[in-house]
Formats: C-alpha cells, sequence, structure tokens
C-alpha cells in the first residue's frame, strides 16, 4: 500500500483495466437482474423458482448497441448519453482515467475514507465507464466492495471477486436498487455534464449513503481558461467549447454543471464540503513536467475523440450539416495541434475540481 492512503502505487495500472491474479469472471448485470441476485442471495425465493447463474448474464437486448454514421452508442435507454461507447471512446475513457490520475498525483480519492476500505465498505462508482477505476481499487482494497454503474456493457468480464458490474440508467429510479443509507462511498467522475435532472441524483445519493457516508465528484469544467493573453485572438478551441456547450444545453444537459456542484450538495442536506482545484494544460506548454505529460494526454484524448463529441450535440442539437462540422473541426484540430517555437502558442487549460462531502451522522 503506498504512503499517501489514496495515491496509486503507480501509473502503469491505470493504463487500462487488469486482469487481477485473485479475480474471477463477474458477468455483467441489468438492475432487475441483480435485484434477482441479491434475494438469492439472501436464500429467498424468486417467483417461487430457483434461478441458476445465468441470470447475472445480460440479456441481448442489452448488450446490442447503436450504430449511427460510423460510431456506436449504447442501446439500453439509447439517446440518454450524447457520446459514443465504441473502441476508440473506450481507449479514450482509459486515458481520461490514467490523466485523472496523473493530475492527482496518483490519487483515487480525496475523502478521508482509506481506513474504511481497509477494513471493508460498500462502494457505488457512477458511469464507471470501462470500469478502470472500480477494477484498480477492486485490488487496491480487498476488503471492500465495489460496484459499477454504466448505461453501455463494455466493462471487462474478469475482475477482482469484490468488483461488479450493472448495466442501468443512473437518472431512472429503478435503476438503484440499493436500500437506503447502505453505501458507504459514492464516486461520480467525468459524468455531471451529462446528467439531466442533478437534484434528483444528488437525492438519490443521499438517501443510499450511510449516515456518515461520502459522496465524491471530480470533474473538469470545460473552457478554455488561460492565465494570459495567449488566448485573446481567434481560437478555435474556444469556439468549440462554446458551441458544445450549446449543443449539450439543447439536448437538456449542462457542460459546466462542475459550477453548481457544491450549493446543491448543500441544499441536498450534505455537510463539510472540501475541494482541490487543479489546472489540466491542453498541450504540453507548462513548466511543470508532469503538467507537461499531462497535457499530452489531454491533446490526445481531444483528438482522437473530435468526431463523437460533436455527432449528437452539434447535429442533433445545433441543427449542424455534416459538411459544417468538418469544416468547422479543421480549424480545431489546427488550433489544438499548433505548436510555435516548439511549445503551444495557446497557454490553455481545463479547470479541474474533485468535491467531497458527508451525510450527516445523525439524519
Amino acid at each position: 500500500m503506498p504512503a499517501d492512503p489514496a495515491a496509486a502505487p503507480g501509473l502503469h495500472a491505470a493504463h487500462a483495466p487488469s486482469i487481477s491474479s485473485t479475480g474471477t469472471s463477474i458477468s455483467v448485470a441489468t438492475s432487475d437482474e441483480v435485484a434477482v441476485i441479491r434475494r438469492i442471495e439472501k436464500g429467498e425465493y424468486v417467483d417461487g423458482q430457483e434461478v441458476d447463474d445465468d441470470t447475472r448474464s445480460l440479456t441481448s437486448s442489452i448488450r446490442q448497441h447503436i450504430v449511427d454514421g460510423g460510431l456506436r452508442y449504447h442501446a439500453y435507454h439509447a439517446g440518454q448519453y450524447a457520446f459514443p461507447n465504441d473502441e476508440n471512446e473506450q481507449h479514450r475513457d482509459n486515458l481520461k482515467h490514467l490523466l485523472t490520475l496523473h493530475l492527482c498525483e496518483g490519487k483515487y480519492f480525496f475523502a478521508p475514507i482509506h481506513e474504511l476500505l481497509q477494513k471493508g465498505g460498500y462502494v457505488l462508482d457512477l458511469g464507471t465507464g470501462t470500469g478502470a477505476w472500480c477494477v484498480e481499487m477492486g485490488d487496491l482494497y480487498p476488503n471492500a466492495t465495489f460496484d459499477g454503474m454504466d448505461l453501455s456493457p463494455i466493462q471487462p468480464d474478469w475482475v477482482p471477486e469484490n468488483v461488479s458490474f450493472m448495466v442501468d440508467d443512473i437518472e431512472h429510479e429503478a435503476g438503484w436498487t440499493y436500500e437506503e443509507n447502505e453505501l458507504d462511498y459514492i464516486h461520480v467522475r467525468h459524468l455531471i455534464h451529462s446528467i439531466k435532472d442533478r437534484e434528483e441524483m444528488w437525492r438519490r445519493i443521499y438517501s443510499h449513503l450511510k449516515p456518515g457516508g461520502y459522496v465524491e465528484v471530480q470533474e473538469f469544467d470545460y473552457a478554455a481558461a488561460c492565465d494570459d493573453h495567449s488566448c485573446d485572438g481567434p481560437y478555435a478551441w474556444r469556439d468549440f467549447l462554446r458551441y458544445l456547450t450549446s449543443g449539450l444545453e439543447a439536448l437538456g444537459s449542462d457542460l459546466h454543471s462542475i459550477h453548481h456542484v457544491e450549493n446543491e450538495l448543500l441544499q441536498a442536506g450534505f455537510e463539510e464540503l472540501h475541494y482541490q482545484d487543479l489546472k489540466c494544460p491542453l498541450g504540453p506548454w507548462a513548466k511543470l513536467l508532469r503538467l507537461q505529460e499531462c497535457g499530452h494526454l489531454l491533446r490526445d484524448i481531444v483528438m482522437c475523440g473530435l468526431e463523437g463529441l460533436t455527432r449528437r450535440p452539434f447535429r442533433d442539437g445545433l441543427r449542424w450539416t455534416p459538411l459544417q462540422i468538418e469544416m468547422f473541426l479543421i480549424d480545431v484540430r489546427k488550433d489544438v495541434t499548433r505548436v510555435e517555437n516548439g511549445i503551444p502558442p495557446f497557454h490553455s487549460y481545463f479547470p479541474f475540481r474533485s468535491i467531497y462531502a458527508r451525510k450527516p451522522l445523525v439524519v
């Protein structure tokens, strides 16, 4: 275990979910199937019949995807999430996991839960994506239990014995199969920009956390922030983020949701809020080597994701034509990769905030 209780043992572990030496094959399940499994584990009967291990497998409909113009999207509750889930997007998801760890100096979380997880604890990772955070946390804390929830069945089959995944809609009440006051910690990372009803999500998180349990939200503010004058002139990346904000707003979500989280958590009843603010450069322009590496990662994440990021927000939200999108992206790619005298001329960055709060011990 690293000296820092929330730190990673090494960046190599964050590249992709790995096969644990103590792991076992855990099928991804829908929330309905999870509810059945839990009743079986409690010794209850379901409809008076026995249910075998096949109950743990997904139905064929959940395994299906929707292909739209060469990009693949989730079919379950189709359209709820605006971005793809294909192999390219999974690669980006793993890169975002690596980037976030590196930006946070190896910390998987900031909430004071290390001792709890060493002894045990029940953790839910909302919007788990490829499941990298859950898998690595499962290896770091073998006595704790980790569940990951996502709309897309893109998680690995071989995971640590204390890790499992379920496919469901975070914004759908039936997706929350947990009892009230059951969970010790809920992790929400790179997700809230796609949540349409955050107030309801905070209510559910509060309800299912134990008294004294923690919620932690980690999110970029997707803006071309800049502390000097390098971005004062024309800058296609800044324009891209502005259009993306408008496109997602038309689809019902807020790209800058992180601005509102502190007040929303307080209104939901949480207390003892703490936050950590960081800056992630776009491109390797920073002086600090670690931030240069983060800049390389973020630029790669942006460049390989532009098509998927624009497809539905620009086409369905802003009503742009495919030609308009492609012509605009030419300038975006030029500015994101532009180098002058060996460094990017635009010193822009994403603000990053990690904020955690506790449910009161006495409710």
